[in-house]
């Protein structure tokens, strides 16, 4: 090493060179003249790795050490060194320098001044390489810079950071947003007082001091946490822990807004409920429609068998009451799959311009007969009500299912009281503002149908489910909460409003609106009450009727009712006999009365069959379950009518005067 013969070098220190020998980075003596010049006063061989310079020629020229300092950072240095110089503080500075070889170096410094008798300043100071650390440094730097700036824009993704002491250090917007805070109030804040309510502070205390002595941290959990406003906020929060050397550890919490996640959830649940009760509806109508067949077949036995048995039970005999409450159930068990085939959208909608007071007026005439005791059914119909496009047999539904509800409602009371009103409306039906999708362009007039009662009432509770199928305040066997569904269905094909007023103990008012038909006139045809209940007329006598059933049981029945009505009849209960029957033209039918769903070969087949043997022979089919896809096919196969099975014995007995007259004319006088 080569010192200068300078009372203040370390020359005369053997132990102190061998050390700068080995130490790294470079040892130097720098010295500042009271006049500004400047000289390297002694210098380590490591400046030789630091300046790619030996000591002998920086000693020489101490401009080679200025020379190689960056341009931009060369103002700073100087300063820092006067400052220095004036203070006598040591020197601490940093600087970036591009070696002749053209490497580019961060290098450190550190010395401490002393001020010389003549005036001058020297500092003993060591220079390090620190362009390793500074490179980590930066890219640390960086790396914290751009994990900040992406959080601070995270939608939707509230982070705050916050020391052991959980004093709050870092608030991102999303934060700003979730808690109400902006980050100036909540940075230095305690984490306890800002979002924690006042039961949690002792748990949220003691999970940061398990998380410490153990560094795991606080597992993920949902958390009902507190905004500034002091409302309650459902957070998915999570936590992560850092301790990374050199710096005080802290952690951080992620948090997720469960607000609309809870919602979606709720409107999922509610969808999914939708969707199973439509696939449950789907299933039922399937399931309806399959078992109608077998089910209505027993129904039909059961009701034309009792229809026999009456006729044969003299009037004052104590089996006929019995055989009434048979036929009644039977009856309520023929309306019931009804219900299940009008509500699971099983009946074929057949809307016309009819005008409702016929309707109306027959079905309280039916309603009449089974009203219960001590129940009062008044019915108003006012003029000028207008023609509406409807099916008169789903509207009949609509108001025996109304009055049904309402007289259940009454049982009970002192004076029980059903009213019913026909009546013309002008303006939009106030139900309609709730949803007026369901009307579209409201037209001028409404014809309104109204049932009323004064009996229990409904809560709020039962008004929001009314509509729901199945749900029913009944007591068990009493109903089976498919009456308003039914309702409500029919009403929704119809494009009607329903209106409903209820209370507890106030009773309540349906109010039915059908929009008119603009301009139409009454029908002209006959009423509609014929229509919906036809009647019928003497029978052809001695008319042979070919009656083809699977069902052994329905087969018999239908031999015996025909045959007490005059009419002459064979019976198959096999279709490929039947129509062997019909082909050797041993008996000379003039009707052919077929079931629709038999094994082998459905009805349209054996009707087609018979057009093609007999072009002339009239065919009607017979189902419980009457499709569209069959009312479409049925004529093109030859056949002449749909008869609904099971029905009442007298319209059962219409249609088929009707088909025989067609071919045999009026019975004889």
């Amino acid at each position: 090493m080569n010192f200068r013969d300078d009372p203040g070098a370390p020359a005369r220190e053997p132990a102190f060179a061998a050390m700068a020998e080995q130490w790294p980075g470079a040892l130097l003596q720098y010295v500042l003249s009271p006049d500004g010049e400047h000289r390297i006063g002694w210098m380590s061989h490591g400046c030789l790795e630091l300046w790619e310079v030996t000591p002998q020629a920086a000693e020489q020229d101490a401009d080679l050490l200025w020379s190689m300092v960056d341009a931009p950072g060369l103002q700073a240095m100087r300063a820092s060194v006067l400052a220095s110089a004036s203070t006598l503080k040591d020197w601490v500075h940093e600087w970036r320098i591009t070696t002749a070889s053209g490497q580019r170096k961060w290098l450190h410094g550190v010395g401490r001044p002393q001020r010389r008798s003549d005036g001058s300043v020297v500092w003993n100071t060591v220079i390090v390489d620190v362009t390793d650390s500074k490179r980590s440094s930066d890219a640390m730097r960086d790396s914290e810079a751009r994990f900040r700036q992406l959080l601070e824009y995270v939608p939707n993704v509230s982070v705050q950071g916050y020391g052991l002491d959980l004093t709050t250090r870092y608030w991102n917007q999303a934060s700003e947003r979730l808690y109400g805070y902006s980050a100036v109030e909540a940075i230095g804040r305690s984490l306890l007082d800002l979002i924690i309510p006042p039961e949690m502070h002792a748990g949220v205390a003691g999970a940061v001091t398990e998380m410490i002595e153990s560094g795991l941290p606080i597992p993920a959990a949902d958390l009902v946490l507190r905004r500034k406003d002091g409302t309650s906020v459902e957070v998915y929060s999570s936590h992560v822990y850092l301790n990374i050397p050199g710096r005080e550890p802290e952690f951080y919490c992620i948090d997720f807004d469960l607000t609309e996640r809870r919602e979606s959830e709720a409107i999922r649940a509610q969808l999914q409920s939708q969707l199973r009760e439509s696939q449950k509806m789907e299933a039922l109508g399937t399931l309806a429609g399959g078992v109608a067949h077998d089910f209505n077949n027993i129904v039909a036995a059961i009701i034309g068998n009792v229809e026999l048995a009456l006729d044969d039970v003299p009037a004052d005999s104590p089996a006929r009451t019995s055989l009434m409450e048979i036929r009644k159930a039977s009856r309520r068990a023929r309306d019931l799959v009804q219900q299940i085939l009008a509500f699971s959208r099983r009946q074929v909608l057949e809307r016309q311009v009819i005008e409702l007071a016929p309707v109306v007026e027959e079905s309280v005439r039916l309603l009449r007969a089974t009203l219960p005791a001590g129940i009062d059914l008044s019915l108003h119909i006012a003029d000028g009500v207008p023609c509406v496009l409807a099916d008169a047999t789903q509207i009949e539904q609509v108001l025996l299912n109304l009055c049904t509800n309402a007289w259940q409602a009454v049982r009970g009371a002192s004076q029980g009281r059903v009213a019913i009103r026909l009546e013309v409306h002008h303006g939009r039906p106030a139900a309609a503002d709730a949803a007026p999708e369901a009307v579209g362009a409201a037209p001028a007039a409404w014809a309104r149908l109204t049932v009323s009662d004064n009996g229990q009432g409904m809560s709020d509770e039962t008004r929001a489910r009314m509509f729901e199928p199945f749900f029913t305040t009944k007591p068990p066997g009493k109903g089976t909460g498919l009456g308003l569904a039914v309702v409500h269905g029919i009403l929704r094909d119809h494009d009607a409003v329903l209106e409903v007023q209820s209370a507890p103990g106030e009773g309540s008012t349906f109010s039915v609106y059908l929009p008119a038909v603009a301009g139409a006139a009454a029908p002209v045809a006959a009423s509609v009450a014929q229509q919906v209940r036809p009647q019928r007329a003497a029978a052809p006598q001695g008319a042979r009727i070919l009656y083809v059933d699977d069902d052994e049981m329905i087969a018999f029945l239908m031999e015996r009712l025909l045959q007490r009505e005059g009419y002459r009849v064979t019976v198959f209960s096999d279709a490929a006999l039947a129509l062997a029957a019909v082909q050797d033209r041993a008996e000379p039918f003039d009707l052919v009365i077929t079931d629709y769903n038999m094994p082998g070969m459905s009805g349209l087949d054996f009707a087609r069959a018979v057009r093609a043997l007999r072009p002339g022979l009239p065919v009607a089919i017979t189902s419980g379950y009457i499709a569209e896809e069959l009312r479409a096919q049925a004529p093109a196969a030859g056949v002449s009518e749909l008869i609904y099975k099971p029905d009442t014995v007298e319209e059962l007995f219409a249609a088929v005067d009707r088909l025989a007259r067609a071919v045999l004319g009026p019975p004889s006088s």
